[in-house]
């Protein structure tokens, strides 16, 4: 059975299950629901027959005999009263209560009030008029102290006085031991409400109970094969690629198993692919035509990723303004009309002329709507329906241009073709740039001469220019030592006005430090998302370049990420990396050390911005230099000549800085890079 149908009969069972416990739960509902409404009901009679009380003594105590609240009072009791005993909800009580509420409602009833109230009102009218704005109480207190007592009206006052104190005589035993009902109602509602939600709770926990039990038993065989899977998986990421998982089910295991098999099979190939351009470098370097070998693999290994069905590298000669095509696989065509030049393209002319001209990919998913490729029929010669135009470009210098094409009707390139393809492209440039600068390297064979190549390829890797930033003036100098060690940095917008700034160095010297700033860079604009905080892009640059690398070397990273519209920064940097922070205005001076959490992971540090904030970071070429007697010149000459020169212009600063160095080591020559960010944040005034 497949695992579709079984996780079908799994939710159909829970499903099922759960239906009824909220079967339960409703009618449990309705039950509570009742009983509360019975328990409100008994404490609205009881608060009735005691109000019948307090009427009755408020005929004799207020003032004018406010015989029509009595009335009213036993009205309402006697309503509520026979309401009460016919209650369907009487059914949750013992059949012992019940029997004492309606004796309760009988004697009520037998005392005749309706009688009684016609009597005491028709006394009360009489003497009405007598007792106006008093009331029966004081005016009969009042008659008998008089010297001449009104004998008729004291005689019809005691009789009323005399009519209320026996009604409330009988009524307080009524009233006493109907609270005393009242009492074990609320207690027998309160046991029922308890003995329902028990059988909720306990009907719920039998059915969670259950649900796991037919969730484990079905569940069960299915993780039992995905320890298979992730064994497997295991092996392979040690590193072990020979690993195949096999899985005898015809279920969706057996398909994860297959697939991971392919995907075994195609890493080993990528693998294979990566030797054959260093096996095709090296032998390049042999060779006196000079790279046509990578070239070759480099338009094998994009046509295989693409997927696409012909290809062609063209190699331009800037000196005569042509393009030549150096290869090209079976079945390929020319994106251009037939008789145009074929052997020589001159730049500006056909789209791989243009291409080479402006150095912009295009991407023709289909050819609707252009003019650039001729369109032509499907069972024409040369018919293209999708065309990638990719000029490799290194050091602002077209080294080559791909040509990958889709020859079949409805058979077109994708986005995700086009965007893995680019990076692709862009190491392509850079390989064949370094080769070419290492293949001078060996016929010069000189150390000056790898220094000089090395600081070449540095210089390639930098951002020809620093982007303007709204409300900030920015600026970043390298001062190099040719050869000798590795800076990079890089300035790059995420999303809606933040801007993320990344200085790196790397250990290693001469061509190796090139070829690793290399693979930082291209990581960092790979990996870096725009809605990622600096520490979780480190975390994630660290650890992609030691697995794509292999190399433990050591990485100096700092990156901050400036946020002028929330008037906020976060800082993150490798161990032992600082960056300076100075509030002109008020002359705070705050060295930010970099993070690390108790996991090892590197943590961001948030901080404000205020109009003249400035913000410096430096490579250790500057804070970790020594001078002939052994001092290190530290973070603290930063700070004074910052602070000294606040008013200078940006440049001029890190001008200083880089003297105020040399000063230092004055006696020794220049043994590091060295390079300095500094950024002022000039808040909401231009």
């Amino acid at each position: 059975m497949r695992i579709r149908n079984k996780l079908y009969m799994i939710n159909a069972a829970v499903f099922i299950l759960f239906i009824l416990i909220y079967t339960v739960f409703v009618f449990s509902t309705f039950d509570l629901l009742a009983l509360k409404d019975l328990q409100r009901n008994a404490a609205s009679v009881r608060n009735s027959i005691l109000q019948v009380e307090y009427a009755n003594r408020a005929v004799l105590n207020a003032p004018e005999a406010p015989v029509h609240n009595l009335q009213w009072a036993g009205d309402d009791a006697d309503a509520k009263l026979k309401a009460f005993t016919e209650n369907e909800n009487l059914r949750y009580l013992s059949s012992d209560t019940v029997r004492k509420i309606e004796k309760i409602h009988l004697d009520f009833v037998r005392q005749d009030f309706p009688s009684y109230m016609e009597k005491l009102n028709a006394l009360v009218l009489e003497i009405r008029p007598k007792i106006y704005g008093t009331s029966i109480s004081k005016m009969l207190i009042d008659i008998r102290i008089a010297p001449e007592p009104d004998k008729e009206l004291l005689g019809q006052m005691t009789s009323i006085s005399e009519m209320i104190r026996q009604y409330i005589i009988w009524h307080r035993p009524l009233s006493d031991s109907y609270v005393t009902v009242t009492n074990e109602i609320i207690q027998e509602v309160q046991g029922q409400i308890r003995r329902i939600m028990g059988q909720t709770i306990l009907t719920m926990a039998a059915g969670l109970v259950f649900s796991v039990i037919l969730i484990f038993m079905i569940y069960r065989n299915m993780i039992s094969r995905l320890n298979h899977v992730r064994t497997g998986i295991r092996q392979i990421s040690t590193g072990d690629l020979s690993t195949r998982i096999n899985i005898s089910s015809k279920d969706e295991m057996a398909t994860i198993g297959t697939n991971f098999n392919l995907l075994t099979e195609t890493i080993w190939q990528k693998l294979n692919n990566i030797g054959s351009i260093i096996h095709d470098m090296g032998q390049s370097l042999d060779e006196e035509n000079t790279g046509l070998s990578l070239e070759q693999t480099i338009l094998n290994l994009a046509v295989e990723n693409t997927h696409a069905d012909s290809g062609a590298f063209y190699t331009p000669d800037h000196e005569s303004r042509t393009v030549q095509c150096l290869f090209r696989t079976t079945g390929y065509a020319d994106p251009f009309e037939e008789g145009s030049q074929l052997e020589e393209i001159p730049f500006g002319q056909t789209i791989i002329g243009m291409s080479v001209m402006s150095g912009d990919p295009l991407f023709l998913k289909n050819l609707d709507g252009q003019n650039l490729i001729p369109r032509k029929n499907i069972f024409d010669k040369g018919y293209i329906s999708s065309c990638l135009i990719l000029p490799l470009i290194s050091n602002k210098t077209v080294r080559g241009l791909l040509c990958l094409e889709k020859n079949s009707e409805k058979s077109f390139f994708s986005d995700m073709d086009y965007e893995n393809i680019l990076s692709f492209i862009e190491f392509s440039a850079i390989t064949l740039n370094n080769l070419d600068q290492y293949s001078r390297l060996i016929e010069s064979s000189g150390l000056n001469r790898e220094m000089e190549i090395a600081s070449d390829i540095q210089k390639s890797l930098l951002p020809p220019r620093l982007p303007r930033v709204g409300k900030f003036d920015i600026s970043v100098k390298t001062f190099t030592l040719k050869g000798i060690s590795g800076d990079i940095y890089d300035f790059f917008p995420l999303g809606k006005n933040r801007w993320l700034f990344c200085m790196a160095e790397v250990e290693e010297k001469g061509i190796a430090s090139s070829m690793l700033l290399v693979i930082l860079r291209t990581l960092v604009r790979i990996l870096v998302k725009a809605d990622q905080e600096p520490a979780e892009m480190l975390n994630n640059i660290l650890e992609n370049f030691y697995e794509t690398t292999g190399i433990e070397t050591p990485l100096k990273i700092n990156l901050c990420l400036m946020e002028p519209d929330s008037r906020s920064f976060h800082y993150c940097g490798t161990a032992h990396q600082k960056m300076l922070l100075f509030d002109r205005k008020s002359g705070m001076m705050k060295l930010l050390d970099a993070r690390q959490a108790g996991n090892k992971r590197f943590v961001s540090v948030k901080g404000a911005l205020r109009q003249d904030v400035f913000l410096l970071l430096m490579t250790d070429g500057f804070y970790g230099v020594r001078n002939d007697q052994g001092e290190e010149y530290g973070w603290k000459p930063p700070q004074e000549i910052l602070k000294k020169h606040s008013d200078k212009s940006l440049d001029w600063l890190l001008d200083a800085l880089n003297k105020d160095v040399a000063y230092f080591e004055r006696h020794l020559e220049q043994r590091d890079d060295r390079t300095v960010f500094i950024a002022r944040f000039k808040g909401d005034k231009s």
